[in-house]
């Protein structure tokens, strides 16, 4: 049996420096390859007012009706921000979640089938006043909405 030799790179080496470029170059191509409006996400045409140490319910439905249970839904607050709530492969993932939302999220799944979530965001902080984008992706398709929360009572 003959052993090959294993080849190592070290950090300066030309593949290994090319590496990053590669998968950057991989997945721009893949986000190119997902459509803009194969569906459009909605939520609510008013201000969600709550008060501070009780709770907010945002709503985000797809248009038309479809099931989302096998797409990802993303709730952030900015685009370079971890993310308020994720789902993705059938399941709530809470690795990227920031952490003043630890165990003050939940997502209603009851009508995910007929493409409607729901956020349900517990003891309310002055620092959850402001915009929240909740975005729905499938493996074709990408679409997100605006909603603003006001804490009153601050």
């Amino acid at each position: 049996m003959m052993m090959g030799k294993v080849p190592s790179f070290s950090p300066g080496s030309t593949v290994s420096s090319a590496l990053p470029g590669y998968v950057t170059l991989c997945l721009t191509l893949q986000v190119h390859r997902l459509v803009s409006a194969q569906f459009k996400v909605t939520g609510p045409d008013r201000l969600i007012i709550t008060s501070l140490g009780g709770e907010a319910v945002l709503p985000c439905h797809l248009s038309p009706r479809m099931s989302a249970e096998n797409m990802e839904v993303r709730w952030f607050r900015s685009w370079c921000s971890p993310v308020v709530h994720l789902y993705c492969d059938g399941q709530d993932q809470y690795g990227e979640q920031m952490l003043e939302y630890r165990g003050r999220t939940e997502l209603l799944k009851e009508n995910i089938n007929n493409g409607s979530v729901f956020l349900r965001i517990r003891d309310i902080r002055p620092s959850d006043d402001g915009q929240y984008t909740c975005f729905f992706q499938s493996s074709v398709s990408y679409e997100a909405a605006l909603l603003e929360l006001q804490v009153a009572g601050q």
